[in-house]
């Protein structure tokens, strides 16, 4: 009986192993063994396409690439094989190149089928010419009492080059994130992901921080990983208990929405213009602000907040009906999120700002809460009860405001807007109302208060005579808060404690003349059924009573009073006489602003290098994205 070395996978038919890779230069990686199983029936099938990582790419059979459906991803090349070449880096380290010529491969599988038949001594020696990897043979030696294949060279003055081993079959291998994905249910919620400032330089080949594409893949596995090792623990807790197994949690999918070629496209004149005028002197560091601090001053200007406004609507709308035609089942229950970090929370608040002002047109024309979307012609005056009020004198009369137009109350010019200053009316918004809105490490505070906006939140509570008082209804302390809403089913303001970046949103929701002392502290993000941690406890004891002690000292005796102390402020103790503030624009969530509880060891100061870039590999931020979705 013959003995074979070198053969993994002895059956009849091998199973075949499809690879992908970005270059000619690049070495063949092995796609995943789901995405490899439905290649091989689509090919069987004489599909011409495939759509493979769950919908996110698309197998193209006839020009051999794999395409990537909703991000702008470099178009990957494809190839398949069932033998191998054994490169032997060292005594342990062995890597396995991929034959991806069909008529080599098909050579070597007649003469391993041959040979088969024969009996061992007879069918070593035996040997084919390969035809597109000219110069090489495959040959059947005998080693040991054990055939293998190996490729040898056919010139004599190559035979110091020597053989090389051939592999019938893959080893077993594993891609990271592939066991948890596949063993999670249809997908059930999709997140919007809107990237902040510098993404221009993030996608550079010469910087090593990480881009948005990247960023998302990892939020991806992150994400599934931690659904599935929560799943495996309750299906061990069931097991014990003798109770049926739970059903797997349903998958979250990600897409990432790019906006900053709109900005940075080298083709444009405001670039060549930007680096034309550019020194050449520290090049790095005159990098920063032509592809980070550019994007704040840009987006400013009213024509390229439009011009980014519209590039991202426009992707959200193509990019949600291209997910829903490759998830069938998301048509059924599917909920939408939105995520904006850093500048892409302005962005977002802007979309959302005004999505608000199309819903509150009822259902004119064709828009309506279920389809929001209205195309209106520039000459069309439906717009114009969205254009803010203005004064002869200003210059500014053709850029349009978004605003909230409930009940009728409108916000003079001179007090403000929240909304974006743009030059055109808008078209058309997203399709739907996000069942929640995450601003991440987000500077919309301070572009709010740049935009004169919490005069105009106090106009909507004074005007529409409808403030939200919470709490005691003796506590004179009570103050009304902005019943200012986006559409939105919830919306978290979270930020790391040091981030530089970030501001809060709260204050600007009270009155102009509310008293700083009773601002209530932003909330810690904290999961369900677990509270702060020990030592976020005895951080905010000894602020307690350092403040406490601070106040009692800068009073003079007659003002030593409890009474006139600050009240603390505690959003969820009910129980107590403490100021609890509630904001509309929270939605589900009641507040608004959340700040991740810090590390146990922190220095804020040399925390707040890297807490803009954090955000994404919290744990706490990403069990309660979860649990926001799951609910």
């Amino acid at each position: 009986m013959q003995k074979w070395e070198g053969i993994v996978d002895n059956s009849p038919t091998p199973k075949r192993i499809w690879f992908g890779r970005l270059k000619e230069t690049d070495a063949w990686e092995p796609l995943r063994k789901c995405d490899c199983k439905i290649i091989n029936a689509a090919v069987n099938e004489g599909k011409k396409k495939a759509l493979i990582e769950f919908g996110r790419a698309t197998v193209d059979f006839e020009e051999n690439v794999i395409r990537y459906n909703f991000y702008n991803a470099p178009t990957r090349m494809i190839s398949s094989a069932v033998w191998f070449l054994k490169d032997h880096k060292s005594e342990k380290e062995v890597s396995l190149i991929p034959i991806t010529s069909t008529v080599d491969e098909m050579l070597i599988e007649a003469l391993y089928v041959q040979s088969k038949e024969k009996a061992s001594s007879s069918a070593s020696g035996d040997e084919v010419l390969l035809k597109d990897d000219k110069g090489y043979k495959a040959v059947i030696l005998n080693y040991g009492g054990k055939l293998n294949i190996r490729r040898k060279p056919t010139s004599l003055i190559s035979l110091l080059e020597g053989s090389t081993e051939l592999q019938r079959g893959y080893d077993n291998y594993a891609i990271e994130g592939e066991e948890e994905e596949s063993a999670l249910g249809p997908v059930k919620h999709l997140s919007f992901i809107v990237h902040g400032i510098g993404e221009a330089m993030w996608r550079r080949e010469d910087v090593k921080l990480p881009g948005l594409l990247e960023t998302v893949e990892l939020v991806r596995t992150s994400v599934n990983k931690k659904m599935y090792d929560s799943w495996k623990l309750e299906c061990q807790r069931c097991q014990k208990r003798s109770e049926p197994m739970p059903k797997p949690p349903n998958r979250i999918e990600f897409i990432p929405i790019e906006w900053y070629d709109k900005i940075h496209s080298s083709s444009s004149a405001l670039k060549k213009n930007l680096l034309s005028t550019t020194l050449g002197t520290i090049p790095k560091l005159r990098s920063i602000a032509n592809d980070v601090i550019f994007d704040v001053l840009m987006y400013m200007t009213p024509e390229f907040c439009e011009d980014v406004l519209n590039c991202v609507t426009d992707q959200i709308i193509r990019l949600y009906d291209l997910f829903k035609s490759c998830n069938s089942d998301f048509t059924n229950g599917g909920s939408v999120s939105l995520i904006g970090h850093s500048l892409g929370s302005v962005i977002t608040w802007d979309i959302l700002s005004l999505l608000g002002d199309r819903l509150k047109q009822k259902s004119s024309k064709s828009g309506s809460f279920s389809n929001p979307i209205v195309v209106v012609d520039d000459d069309d005056d439906e717009l114009k009860s969205f254009r803010l009020p203005h004064d002869s004198s200003e210059q500014a009369a053709d850029v349009y405001k978004a605003y909230a137009t409930e009940s009728g109350v409108q916000v003079t010019n001179k007090r403000g807007t929240w909304g974006p200053s743009i030059v055109r009316k808008v078209s058309q918004t997203i399709p739907f109302v996000p069942k929640f809105t995450f601003f991440l490490g987000s500077p919309l505070g301070l572009f709010l208060t740049l935009r004169g906006a919490r005069p105009s939140f106090d106009d909507l509570r004074l005007k529409e005579k409808r403030p939200l008082r919470i709490g005691k209804s003796s506590n004179s302390n009570v103050q009304p808060t902005s019943p200012f809403t986006l559409p939105s089913g919830a919306v978290y303001n979270i930020f790391h404690p040091s981030d530089p970046v970030a501001y809060r949103i709260e204050p600007l929701l009270l009155p102009e003349d509310f008293d700083d002392l009773n601002l209530p502290k932003p909330c810690f993000l904290m999961l369900d059924g677990k509270g702060l941690r020990l030592h976020v406890q005895a951080r905010e004891l000894g602020d307690s009573i350092a403040k406490t002690v601070t106040g009692l000292l800068s009073m003079t005796p007659s003002q030593r009073s409890i009474e006139k102390l600050p009240l603390p402020m505690v959003t969820k103790n009910k129980k107590s006489d403490e100021l609890a503030i509630k904001f509309a624009l929270g939605g589900k969530s009641e507040r608004v602003d959340y700040q991740l509880q810090p590390g146990v060891v922190e220095n804020e100061y040399i925390s707040a290098v890297s807490a803009h870039t954090s955000y994404w590999m919290n744990d706490d931020l990403l069990e309660f994205f979860i649990q926001c979705a799951n609910r």
